[in-house]
């Protein structure tokens, strides 16, 4: 009877203690981690920083939080630092970025003895970008108090496929100095990708590499951010719903480790827009979220197990042991010929477990690593044998090649050819690569010259034997110069497009009854110049090679007058827009960008060919206000202002058919029109107080309240016809 009762105990306390189910991943289902704790630390004041898109704590200044916005342009490109209580410490702004807003998640970490900032300008909710995605780092500054300015280096990178991504999480790994970007998908699984962290990539744009797909996507999908542990041994991943969590098996890459299955922490609780996580130390994150308002911060603790004596890795002379596993407890590792100082061993342990290291004292020699648990209860000894190799090493192949600091693409130590293109304008390449055994030699031929049709580099790489050799080959071509139409504007103002679907015809519209407009105006790439003839408009690079187009152009007749309110349907011939109609934006606009590409495809601008009038009212698509400018006949009316869905009223005043053109001025997120109306056809201007672009009385200002163009005089405020507001 007595041995029931105490199974029955038992079963109890495993039922208490055991992880309930989490969601299905990949077809099985996660078990829950119940070791952490959940508590409200601070709040993220709007005042001290809104929509916080991403966070991450400092490495040079314990205890604080770096901080950045949604929205970085202008005066908004800085990242403050912060305590877990919210409070304001310091300011840095940044300076020397490459333009890109969109930063969407901040990461810091060690690299040859220093500490960095990394931010990631690497969203794109309208997959626009492709190649032209940033990570900005820079030295991390002791957190005191005030504002700093920081001059950021740059990576610019895209992904293997080629395509466009949006994403919102950047990670790094102080264990392999490798940063991680997972992208953010909707309804398919998301994507870990890596790249190695270095400070000589250049200018160039470097190739992720994809590591693996996280989850089924239905239970995992729109991952919103992400951190690694300082020490490698946990990387914690979140979107709106979960926070899933990996642990590294010994020595592993995480690459290995984000391939396995991870746990899903149990006292994670929704939050709204949460976007951002943040990892202290092993056993301490924060999280909280994007919104426009006062936002809580919370921290989530894990008690270490004072009961586990687990090593979690072990280096030699800096380098992490490969064959490392927790079960594995003796290694025989061959020291390179002519060694004689015995190597230095370190090693890293999980749960605040105490490592004590005796190394080795001379050659042969051995060392052993004693890993403690933390109440002392536990313990495992780890053994290294060091011995000397008798002959010198054949190893003549390489273990990197890069140019420019980029990663050859499809490297390998047993490939011995390659091929790689440089840009017209581009310097001579700077060759570097690193022998698999440290003691071989590299001696690089680098090119004098590069060529259409090709000159060869060769890095030659003697091993230590100082008998064996490898030859690898470069093969350089030299690339056609960069053509590049950026913009093109004509006599009446319309701003000219390459359609998406013809990409040798350059479009352009006019008004019915006006005479045919001419090129006024164009932006071309550095170093090409454009010439026509007929209607044949012709690109030449610097190296004199051509691209040609034919220039079309086209007159629309205006819409008849009538008071009546149009509600888009996209039948309608006198509205011009190449990004096109749908039910949703109506008459679309997408967002500017900073390289042209989306104002040479004609995206940015919608034209309205409209009678005489005096008021024209614009309403914005149904869900969303967007920042647009306006402009009649290619003159701007008033500054920029918010297209209301309610509907903003522009005063033009025009006797005549004209074109008015709604220009996007939103940095991220597309637009349209929903509906036009017009009114009056009076064109009774009080010329007194007519707004014109060359006002002389000093007294005379225009300015948008709501949507609506008025009149300061005087201290007094007017409707362009004359009445008096106020």
């Amino acid at each position: 009877m007595k041995s029931r009762i105490l199974l029955a105990a038992a079963l109890l306390i495993l039922a208490t203690t055991a992880w309930s189910a989490g969601i299905n991943y990949d077809g099985t289902t996660l078990q829950m981690n119940n070791d952490f704790t959940r508590t409200e630390c601070g709040t993220m004041a709007k005042k001290v920083m809104k929509e916080v898109s991403g966070m991450a704590c400092s490495r040079q200044t314990q205890g604080y939080i770096w901080v950045h916005g949604d929205e970085n342009t202008d005066n908004d490109k800085k990242i403050i630092a912060i305590s877990p209580s919210g409070s304001l410490a310091m300011t840095v702004n940044i300076a020397g970025d490459q333009g890109r807003d969109d930063w969407e998640d901040i990461a810091t970490g060690s690299f040859e003895g220093k500490n960095y900032v990394f931010i990631g300008a690497i969203g794109d909710n309208d997959l626009a970008f492709k190649d032209a995605y940033y990570i900005y780092y820079f030295e991390e500054p002791e957190i005191t108090s005030g504002t700093i300015t920081a001059n950021v280096k740059y990576i610019r990178f895209g992904y293997p496929d080629n395509k466009a991504h949006n994403t919102e999480t950047l990670m790094y790994d102080n264990i392999e100095h490798v940063l991680y970007i997972v992208d953010k998908v909707e309804g398919g699984a998301c994507t870990l990708y890596s790249l190695p962290f270095r400070t000589d990539y250049g200018t160039g744009v470097q190739k992720l590499t994809e590591v693996c797909k996280l989850g089924n996507g239905q239970k995992f999908d729109l991952v919103t951010g992400g951190d690694i542990t300082p020490d490698g041994q946990w990387m914690a991943i979140k979107n709106y719903n979960y926070i899933l969590l990996w642990e590294r098996q010994g020595g592993e890459s995480l690459s290995e480790t984000a391939k396995r299955l991870p746990q899903q922490i149990a006292a994670y609780e929704e939050e709204a827009q949460g976007e951002s996580l943040a990892w202290a130390d092993a056993t301490t994150f924060y999280t909280t979220s994007d919104q426009k308002k006062d936002v809580p911060i919370y921290q989530y603790k894990r008690a270490s197990d004072p009961t586990k004596a687990i090593l979690t890795g072990i280096t030699i002379n800096g380098k992490k042991l490969e064959e490392f596993s927790v079960e594995k407890l003796s290694y025989d590792v061959v020291l390179a010929y002519g060694t004689t100082t015995p190597p230095v061993v370190a090693a890293t342990a999980a749960n605040d477990a105490v490592v004590y290291i005796s190394q080795a004292t001379s050659l042969p020699g051995t060392a052993t690593v004693e890993c403690i648990s933390r109440d002392g209860s536990k313990k495992v000894v780890y053994t290294i044998n060091f011995t000397v190799s008798d002959t010198p090493s054949n190893d003549a192949t390489l273990k990197s090649l890069s140019i420019n600091g980029q990663i050859v693409e499809g490297f390998s130590s047993a490939k011995y050819e390659y091929t790689y293109e440089i840009a017209y304008i581009d310097a001579l390449p700077i060759i570097t690569a690193e022998p698999n055994e440290e003691h071989a030699s590299v001696q690089i031929n680098n090119v004098t010259e590069v060529t259409k049709t090709g000159t060869n580099a060769t890095i030659v790489v003697t091993a230590q034997d100082g008998s064996t050799t490898l030859t690898y080959t470069i093969t350089f071509n030299r690339a056609d110069a960069i053509k590049k139409l950026n913009e093109l504007i004509m006599s009446n103002k319309y701003n000219a497009y390459i359609p998406d679907n013809d990409a040798s015809r350059i479009q352009a519209y006019y008004l019915a009854g006006t005479q045919e407009p001419t090129i006024e105006s164009y932006k071309v790439s550095e170093g090409a110049a454009l010439t026509q003839e007929g209607n044949v408009v012709t690109l030449t690079g610097a190296d004199g090679t051509t691209i040609s187009y034919t220039l079309s152009v086209e007159s629309v007749e205006p819409v008849e007058f009538t008071t009546d309110e149009f509600i888009f349907d996209g039948s309608e011939s006198w509205v011009k827009a190449a990004y096109g109609f749908d039910s949703t934006k109506k008459w679309k606009f997408s967002k500017t960008d900073t390289d042209y590409s989306r104002e040479i495809a004609g995206r940015t601008h919608v034209e309205f060919f409209l009678p005489a009038c005096d008021t024209v009212i614009l309403k914005s698509m149904d869900s969303k206000e967007r920042a647009v400018r306006i402009f009649v006949n290619g003159v701007e009316v008033g500054e920029k202002f918010t297209l209301l869905i309610a509907g903003s009223e522009i005063i033009v005043n025009q006797a005549e058919p004209f074109m008015l053109s709604v220009v996007s001025a939103q940095s991220s997120g597309d637009g349209g029109v929903k509906a036009l109306q017009m009114k009056g056809q009076t064109h009774k201007i009080q010329t007194a107080i007519r707004p014109t672009n060359e006002t002389k009385d000093n007294n005379v200002r225009k300015v948008i309240r709501d949507g609506r163009l008025y009149i300061i005089k005087d201290n007094k405020t007017y409707t362009p016809q004359g009445s008096l507001v106020r």
